[in-house]
């Protein structure tokens, strides 16, 4: 495990293990990601995962959020991609109009997984919005059985606000790469009635 100033890289599964912060980290999150929805979706109230009337929902981060590098920048059914260029490339962006987040969804992001044997890239670089955030170099983590960087501060993705993952990807191939956070849903019906895999 690597504790960098800012993140730390060790094995998602070993995370609560390496980072013993992370629940104090997600838990801060979730509070700051709920005051801003009950602040942008007012007068709705936050209803958890079983929201009812009135409330707003709570979920996993949907990949459907998101278009990946696969296929021209389509939306993601699943965290799978096939890295088709080499190099600099934009790896996932949002999946809305100019790369941002749809609107009526808020994310809270407090990291990323590599869940694939092999990791096909050696850096990453984050924009949300207007924040640029530094260039992370992954390659030690190259070593871990499903890596992950987490982050020591989570990130709130807004709705209608760009979000762009970037990464020099060194080799062609498949790749699963997970936001791991939180995800809130002004209308929860979009999630209970729609089909699994499908567009949100």
């Amino acid at each position: 495990m690597t504790n960098t100033r800012g993140y730390v890289i060790c094995e998602y599964e070993k995370v609560r293990e390496s980072f013993p912060n992370f629940k104090s980290v997600m838990d801060t999150l979730e509070a700051n990601l709920i005051a801003n929805a009950e602040s942008s979706w007012d007068p709705l109230k936050y209803g958890g995962i079983t929201p009812k009337a009135g409330e707003f929902g709570k979920t996993t981060v949907m990949p459907q959020l998101f278009n990946g590098l696969t296929a021209a920048y389509q939306p993601l059914v699943t965290w799978y991609q096939w890295l088709n260029a080499t190099g600099h490339r934009t790896i996932m962006t949002g999946a809305a109009a100019g790369g941002t987040i749809n609107e009526d969804y808020k994310i809270g992001l407090v990291g990323l997984a590599f869940l694939s044997k092999a990791i096909r890239i050696s850096e990453i670089k984050m924009q949300i919005g207007d924040k640029k955030l530094p260039r992370i170099n992954i390659e030690e983590a190259f070593a871990y059985d499903k890596p992950a960087v987490v982050f020591e501060d989570g990130y709130i993705l807004d709705e209608e606000t760009g979000f762009d993952l970037y990464a020099n990807v060194i080799t062609q191939g498949p790749q699963r790469i997970k936001l791991i956070g939180i995800q809130l849903n002004r209308v929860p019906n979009k999630l209970q009635v729609t089909n699994t895999g499908a567009p949100l």
